[in-house]
């Protein structure tokens, strides 16, 4: 049941993502339009949004549980990932992901990326069902040096390799532990993105298609009832071994939060559908300031 309930994310979490950019203006540089169009554009940008996770609703195998995330900027200070990399002089922003169910699955997920949306490292650690497993990937020199792990104790398995990913002024490039963050920055004249796919579990070349369909529009409840007009974005998993699966869905809100008067935080996840797990917006507090639905 476990592997059912994170079947879909778990075989996007452990890749690590190459990208180009297809049906939007090829002379501008895929960077320059991820860059133009990013949520965050506060020097002081400190947000964190909650989520109710629910596993098979209102069947007798639902599983609950909360999602958190968090986006921290930083100008020209020192990050430390939690798994002990550290940056000096660092520019750009730290996204935190926590997902904990109540069947005492967890995953914590950190990547640091500049302004500029360059990752530049992102680990991932996490425990479905007992089995811990986890990645580490760093990015420099054009390549991706990368370890990745299974087991804990006498029993872990690990294993390190380099993919290369080029040089990010040509060739742009994403890790999956901000993929929900690039969906946050997609340009609304861009018609899809795909994403080349090093699997590091496989050591094959997978892709994946992010498509934002902008102009068409639902009314999206949160966890309190409150109502966000939200445009949707699908992410596809492109292979045809072992198969693709079912896409996953953002449903983003058309206005700022939490107000077009008040913009704290731009580009709002409302609603995720991860195959039969759901997440919907709880609370979302910006730079200090909660504001609690």
């Amino acid at each position: 049941m476990k592997k059912t309930i994170f079947l879909i994310i778990t075989v996007i979490v452990v890749c690590v993502l190459g990208v180009t950019l297809s049906g939007c203006n090829n002379s501008t540089p895929t960077q320059k339009l991820l860059s133009n169009s990013r949520a965050w554009i506060s020097a002081n940008t400190d947000e964190t949004l909650v989520y109710d996770a629910v596993y098979k609703d209102k069947t007798d195998e639902q599983v609950n549980g909360t999602l958190t995330v968090n986006v921290k900027s930083y100008n020209k200070e020192t990050i430390t990932i939690n798994d002990g990399w550290k940056k000096d002089n660092a520019t750009g922003y730290v996204a935190t992901t926590t997902l904990e169910m109540e069947n005492g699955d967890t995953k914590v997920s950190q990547v640091y990326f500049t302004t500029a949306i360059e990752v530049k490292y992102a680990y991932e650690q996490k425990n479905f069902g007992g089995k811990v497993s986890g990645y580490s990937a760093e990015y420099k020199d054009e390549k991706c040096h990368y370890t990745y792990y299974e087991g804990e104790g006498d029993n872990k398995k690990e294993s390190k390799g380099e993919i290369k990913v080029g040089n990010f002024a040509e060739s742009p490039f994403v890790d999956n532990a901000m993929l929900y963050q690039i969906v946050r920055c997609l340009p609304e004249s861009a018609s899809s993105f795909t994403f080349d796919v090093p699997d590091v579990t496989l050591g094959d070349l997978q892709s994946v298609t992010v498509t934002p369909a902008t102009t068409s529009v639902s009314t999206i409840k949160d966890g309190s009832g409150k109502e966000y007009l939200c445009y949707f974005t699908s992410i596809t998993l492109n292979r045809t071994f072992p198969g693709s699966g079912e896409s996953l869905t953002c449903a983003i809100s058309s206005t700022p939060y939490p107000s077009a008067e008040d913009p704290q935080i731009r580009n709002l996840i409302v609603q995720i559908k991860e195959g039969e797990t759901l997440y919907t917006l709880k609370s979302a507090s910006y730079a200090g300031q909660t504001q609690t639905e």
